[in-house]
């Protein structure tokens, strides 16, 4: 990559999407009159890049003023690639003002994806090459782009290109509107169960599949982090002799999967997606715990358990309510949590798709981290942004709970059905589990080990917590379980629920939204419809 980036004017950034003068993350007055982008910059962000720095674990660099020189170089490229994508540039164009807007962005900042593509395809014709089939497709690739055309990940170019790209195909239109339009009307042609012979499986291997903000925390509780949860001391006969610690392991054509280091996801390839295992050393029985399985040309571990290897309980929440939820929790000044909330340098929104990641940051001219643009924006567009950053994930649930509908080894649950009826849930996910119906009648060791599962569990309640929360609010005092910490308790209650009263105003203000017209009322609608149509809950009691 090579060329000059000029950035016209010093002063404060302003925002041209916001209508309240500028926005508060410009901290004091840009002191950079120009900003140059250098050969083999895209190497050096990457290397660079707060992602890469904590992925090393060197986190002293972060203070590197070379750090900051980059960050806004690529800032710069990120917003005139905006500038330029035909989709921003009619309503943008005309708002920027002139002293704001950049010089032209050297046409190579995308060029070396294709060149990076063609020496690990050495036989292949270029001339053929098409960008986003071969580079980005999410289909194909998630929101990570090809490590064949993106080797340095990660870094902008992958979110520079992709969404500019995506967003320039044969009808210019996006991307994602188009797949979600296919997968919406195939939700809606074909909610009923199809009769169709049940698929022989393995019963040693049970796995758990949750998505940020579906069931992430509450089946990590319930699995474990470092040791055994209640779960898996309820599934695993004799874990605390016999139970592995979590660890790697690889499947031949289905992927490898990391599990935790030091009681966190492991940051490879990226921070959402992490599976932890625990295993019976004396028999074959398996849990594994997966969090926001990906999209990928080749088939991922959970498609091995969906055909036949294993048994699912599949997490599901309502589409609004996951919005409602990352929202509140996502623009929380945590001094713990997930590092991406805090990346500027290329700015994160986890696993958001590459149009997304521009609608999102465009708001600060791609200088700010998400947190911080939640915490700078009003309600309304705080709410926006949320469902633009969790639409990818939303659509990978609805095509999962569709494709998995009618198999009788997979159990998808609501999260509603936690809130509603916590113990009750519980109960059927066991009997799930051990392939038990609710009119047969249990063995007294399986009612002795389940009454023991509920009773460890009831600090994970969402009616518990809930009630803790609405206590401190009310000045009173609240304690958790006795086995777990009190301050350890009353944080995931004030962190992970919100009050009544809040969440009756941001679903409010949420229904005012763009998004709720164009994508979030009819998630719900298919959310029901699939629910509706999966037969395995009623198979096993589960409350509805």
């Amino acid at each position: 990559m090579s060329g000059v980036l000029i950035i016209r004017r010093i002063g404060p950034l302003f925002c041209p999407a916001m209508r309240h003068g500028p926005f508060p993350l410009a901290l004091g007055f840009w002191s950079l009159a120009s900003t140059e982008v250098v050969p083999n910059t895209e190497r050096l962000v990457s290397l660079i890049s707060e992602q890469f720095l904590t992925i090393t674990g060197n986190v002293t660099a972060l203070a590197d003023p070379k750090l900051h020189r980059y960050r806004l170089a690529s800032a710069a490229a990120a917003r005139h690639a905006a500038l330029v994508t035909r989709r921003y540039a009619r309503e943008r164009r005309a708002e920027e003002p002139e002293d704001l807007r950049l010089e032209e962005l050297d046409p190579s900042f995308c060029e070396a994806a294709p060149q990076f593509l063609q020496i690990k395809n050495e036989s292949r014709n270029m001339d053929e090459f098409d960008f986003v089939n071969d580079c980005c497709e999410p289909t194909k690739f998630d929101s990570l782009g090809n490590e064949q055309c993106f080797p340095e990940w990660p870094s902008w170019p992958v979110r520079i290109c992709c969404a500019h790209h995506l967003s320039q195909g044969p009808s210019k239109s996006s991307y994602f509107a188009g797949f979600w339009r296919t997968l919406a009307w195939s939700i809606f042609e074909s909610t009923q169960s199809i009769d169709e012979p049940p698929i022989a499986f393995e019963s040693h291997v049970k796995s758990i599949m949750a998505y940020h903000k579906s069931g992430v925390s509450l089946s990590t509780e319930l699995v474990g982090n470092v040791a055994p949860g209640p779960l898996t001391r309820f599934l695993l006969k004799n874990p605390e002799e016999t139970v592995m610690v979590p660890h790697d392991f690889q499947v031949t054509k289905f992927g490898n999967h990391n599990s935790l280091r030091g009681g966190r996801p492991v940051i490879s390839p990226f921070f959402q997606s992490f599976t932890r295992t625990f295993s019976d050393t004396k028999t074959s029985d398996m849990i594994i715990h997966f969090s926001n399985p990906l999209k990928s040309e080749a088939p991922q571990f959970q498609h091995f358990l969906s055909e036949g290897a294993g048994q699912v309980l599949h997490l599901v929440r309502r589409p609004s309510d996951m919005i409602l939820s990352g929202y509140r929790y996502h623009r929380q000044d945590l001094s713990a949590g997930e590092e991406w909330l805090k990346f500027r340098n290329p700015p994160d929104c986890l696993s958001c798709d590459h149009e997304a990641w521009f609608e999102i940051f465009q708001l600060c001219g791609f200088r700010c981290s998400y947190n911080e643009l939640l915490q700078n924006v009003t309600a309304r567009q705080g709410l926006q942004a949320e469902y633009l950053r969790s639409r990818w994930d939303i659509v990978k649930m609805l095509e999962n709970a569709q494709a998995w509908q009618s198999l009788d080894h997979v159990l998808q649950v609501p999260m509603e059905s936690f809130h509603h009826d916590f113990n009750g849930t519980l109960r059927c996910i066991a009997r799930f589990f051990f392939d038990q119906k609710p009119d047969q009648i249990p063995e007294q060791q399986f009612s002795a080990d389940l009454e023991r599962f509920l009773e460890e569990s009831q600090g994970m309640s969402p009616e518990v917590l809930q009630s803790c929360r609405e206590a401190l609010l009310r000045g009173e005092h609240c304690t958790g379980p006795r086995s777990e910490d009190e301050k350890s308790f009353q944080y995931r209650a004030t962190t992970h629920v919100a009050s009544t009263v809040e969440r009756s105003h941001l679903r409010a203000e949420l229904r005012r939204t763009p998004g709720w017209r164009h994508f979030i009322l009819l998630a719900d609608a298919a959310f029901e419809a699939l629910l509706l149509s999966s037969r395995t809950r009623e198979l096993f009691g589960c409350p509805t």
